[in-house]
């Protein structure tokens, strides 16, 4: 962690401004920044604020290196939801941490894997068009979180 851009407050500052300002390279916009990204959101703002922000950047990002946000790229509406209810739990569980912390406990945890939704979504239902563009209840197990 420490030799990562997630080892230090710093670090993971500047994957943030760089997201928030459209100046972080496409390459640097890993699953992982997705998710420190997120955590920092949700340390310096509610739950509902950081989904408006993580929301709206991830699509103005998008935009910003040239992806699409269509039926079947790009922003996907229920896998942010889901990462920010997933983290949103994270943090209040784990408050007494620093921001580093935060992000290496839960980057070393299960719950960072890309998989993780798959315990609670088949493939059909969350790589569908509905999914991507809005909200869709998971259909293999229920959101205890």
């Amino acid at each position: 962690m420490k030799n990562t851009p997630f080892g230090t407050e710093a670090g993971i500052f500047d994957v943030v401004a760089g997201f928030r300002d459209r100046t972080l390279p496409k390459e640097k916009w890993t699953h992982e920044a997705h998710l420190v990204t997120a955590i920092w959101f949700h340390v310096n703002h509610t739950p509902e604020e950081a989904i408006c922000y993580l929301r709206s950047g991830i699509i103005t990002y998008n935009d910003s290196v040239g992806g699409k946000n269509t039926p079947t790229d790009g922003y996907h509406e229920t896998m942010t939801l889901f990462w920010c209810r997933t983290i949103s739990a994270f943090v209040a569980a784990n408050r007494q941490l620093s921001l580093v912390d935060l992000c290496a406990r839960f980057l070393a945890s299960e719950q960072a894997t890309k998989e993780y939704p798959l315990r609670f979504y088949s493939r059909e239902v969350l790589f569908s068009a509905k999914a991507r563009a809005i909200w869709v209840a998971p259909d293999r197990a229920s959101l205890d979180f």
